[in-house]
């Protein structure tokens, strides 16, 4: 519920609480998709913007203009804050300033975006061909919880199972004295017993879940994608290990052929120049022995007697080389067993920083062994979208599709790729939902014709299917799959900045 309309009202009772008569004077960004309203006092509260849409978010925090940046909307004159609104329907904050100047932050995921107005001018901060807003702030009541625009399906749902004989209308009087609190991991509006709202209580929790959530949002796929090359590294060093142990079945050929330099050397006297094999006196057989020996007709007794001396202490020193280096990689496979465990153990991303400062040269050593041509192990193959609380992946190359289809998604996610030509596989990560509604797959269609090349098509043919229905056969080139009991979506590419 982070991103509600009703999160974002309270925002606005936030910034009236903190902001109002503050002096701002200059707009930029430093980071991509984050806007800056730098207050003229850099120890005070700045205005700070992200709009990725997999988490968008306004923080109010002192920021000290960094040295490089990027000035947004140059129109904008140092002027004081003077009142935050928000439209009656729409996830739309109206920030209003002196000098007749309006800020407006829209969050309409996957389009959202800032506009600035003035007397004598009007801009975006992404690219927009939309040069018109319209902003209305006159309140709206509903009387009905499925009339109501603000709140998304599954969030009607969630609030009926939870308050199933509470009016709609007694229903917003509670959410309006709520602080904001974390259940189930994420951010509800529902009030704690005897609370009232506090706006300065409420931005503490909403800025705390935040940001624990991105740190969960960088922390788990860094994780995820540390063990598993960590476990591909483990089970090579596993198959050599099970390669080398066969050179110990080689004991008794070694002996074999040693013997057999013995029973030539001690058949000289009647072996002939020419012989294709000697054969062996029933007194110098050993048991199970065959009864002759081979031999090189072109060589001399005394030459093929050194030769099967010389195939002893060949195999001999294989054999031990063997040893050597099958100890080597045990001990190196005890390592990383040993380090898989304690990543495992590791729930933050505080400790997972440290744990790889503290082990910077084996994941230096493993980039080196893996692929000498990445620098950084912790690599995603994947771009990361979020739509409605739902988590969408984005291939990034044809390998990446790979690894990405078929050793980070689960089976029962959903898989989308264009139907007629190259393009990103596209995962919709299901985390045990059992239903994924129809406009969440249309939307991830779009952007699976998007990450193609039909992304200048009008319209683009994108399958769908569940991920245990595509399987990657032998021979088939990166990023190349089959798929069967998939449907067709016809749809349009999205429209990514």
């Amino acid at each position: 519920m982070i991103t509600s309309w009703f999160t974002w009202e309270k925002l606005c009772h936030v910034m009236n609480a903190r902001l109002k008569g503050e002096v701002f004077e200059t707009c930029y960004s430093h980071v991509k998709s984050e806007l800056v309203i730098q207050n003229n006092n850099p120890r005070k509260d700045s205005i700070r913007i992200h709009l990725d849409q997999s988490l968008p978010f306004l923080f109010l925090q002192p920021i000290q203009p960094p040295g490089q940046k990027v000035p947004i909307f140059s129109d904008f004159k140092p002027a004081e804050f003077v009142e935050a609104e928000i439209a009656g329907t729409d996830r739309d904050i109206r920030m209003n300033f002196t000098e007749d100047q309006a800020i407006i932050l829209r969050i309409r995921p996957p389009k959202n975006n800032v506009y600035f107005i003035s007397p004598s001018s009007m801009d975006t901060f992404k690219k927009s061909t939309d040069q018109t807003i319209y902003f209305d702030a006159t309140p709206v009541s509903f009387q009905s919880l499925s009339d109501d625009p603000r709140l998304n399906e599954r969030w009607k749902k969630r609030f009926h199972d939870l308050f199933p004989d509470l009016s709609w209308p007694d229903l917003q009087q509670e959410i309006s004295r709520a602080n904001g609190q974390v259940l189930g991991g994420r951010f509800i509006l529902l009030p704690l017993l005897r609370e009232e709202f506090n706006p300065h209580r409420f931005y503490d929790n909403y800025r705390d879940y935040i940001t624990g959530r991105l740190k969960e949002l960088h922390f788990k796929p860094e994780k995820n994608r540390i063990i598993t090359a960590l476990s591909s590294r483990a089970e090579k060093v596993s198959y050599r290990i099970r390669q080398l142990s066969k050179t110990e079945e080689q004991a008794d050929l070694i002996e074999r052929y040693r013997i057999y330099g013995d029973i030539l050397m001690t058949m000289l006297s009647t072996l002939q120049p020419g012989q294709e094999e000697a054969e062996i006196p029933i007194e110098l057989r050993p048991r199970d022995y065959p009864e002759t020996i081979p031999l090189k007709p072109d060589l001399s007794p005394q030459a093929n007697a050194q030769r099967y001396y010389n195939r002893a202490r060949k195999l001999e020193r294989a054999r031990q080389e063997s040893r050597d280096t099958e100890s080597v990689l045990k001990k190196e496979y005890d390592e990383l067993k040993a380090k898989i465990t304690e990543l495992e153990a590791i729930e933050t991303l505080h400790d997972l920083r440290k744990w790889l400062k503290k082990n910077k040269d084996l994941i230096g050593r493993l980039n080196r062994m893996e692929n000498p041509q990445k620098s950084d192990i912790t690599r995603l193959p994947y771009r990361e979208f979020f739509y409605q609380s739902w988590r969408i992946w984005v291939g990034k190359s044809a390998r990446d599709n790979d690894d990405m289809t078929f050793h980070l998604s689960h089976k029962n996610d959903l898989w989308l790729h264009t139907r007629n030509s190259t393009g990103s596989h596209v995962i919709i990560r299901r985390e045990g939902k059992a239903h994924i509604p129809g406009h969440l797959i249309e939307y991830a269609a779009s952007l699976a014709a998007r990450f193609s090349e039909e992304k200048h098509a009008s319209l683009v043919p994108v399958v769908c299917t569940e991920r245990k229905h595509v399987v990657k056969r032998k021979g088939f080139p990166p990023g190349k799959a089959h798929y069967s009991l998939e449907k067709t979506i016809l749809i349009k590419p999205a429209e990514i900045e």
